[in-house]
């Protein structure tokens, strides 16, 4: 009767704190703020995604409205994504990059902070768009399988490991500079 107490006092405590754990990705929204002129669009999303899988996201873009994207991933995957974003109206690639690079200069990478000479610090990865007519964006994000270490014998075979985190779109708009009737 007493191991089951403790063992039901164990599980009551426990819980929260493991449910806390998983998939809390929409928390990232409560620790960012939106940097002004831009708002955080609801459509903004974050999801629990798996090493060596690729998701898709789709986002419609209004006329009349300017977007910004930014995107951040859990700590896990090294930043080891790449990045496609494809205009579904007119099925041109617009933004195909890795999540980082040697070289971390502005345009080159999605994840990685870089140096703005403009405002002498170090900025995160935005990228901009202003369309001209209604569209939709399809955002491909690839996760990368973990590296196999220098360490580890490639001819013995082992159980493949997957890493569980957070990558999140952060969908930013204002009202378009230029709008028309």
């Amino acid at each position: 009767m007493k191991s089951k107490i403790i063992s039901l006092f164990t599980i009551i405590i426990l819980f929260p704190i493991l449910a806390s754990s998983q998939g809390k990705c929409s928390d990232f929204f409560t620790y960012r703020k939106a940097e002004a002129p831009y708002e955080y669009n609801d459509q903004s999303s974050s999801a629990v995604c798996v090493t060596g899988q690729t998701y898709e996201f789709v986002l419609p873009l209004t006329k009349g409205k300017d977007y910004r994207l930014k995107f951040y991933a859990a700590a896990v995957f090294n930043n080891r994504i790449n990045f496609k974003i494809i205009d579904e109206s007119s099925h041109e690639t617009v933004l195909e990059l890795p999540g980082q690079t040697a070289d971390r200069k502005e345009g080159t990478c999605v994840l990685a902070d870089f140096y703005d000479d403009d405002s002498g610090k170090s900025t995160h990865p935005y990228f901009d768009f202003y369309p001209q007519n209604s569209t939709t964006l399809k955002i491909i994000m690839e996760v990368l399988p973990l590296e196999q270490s220098k360490d580890e014998d490639p001819n013995i075979k082992k159980q493949v490991k997957h890493n569980r985190g957070c990558i999140t779109v952060v969908v930013l708009d204002k009202p378009a500079n230029n709008s028309s009737f």
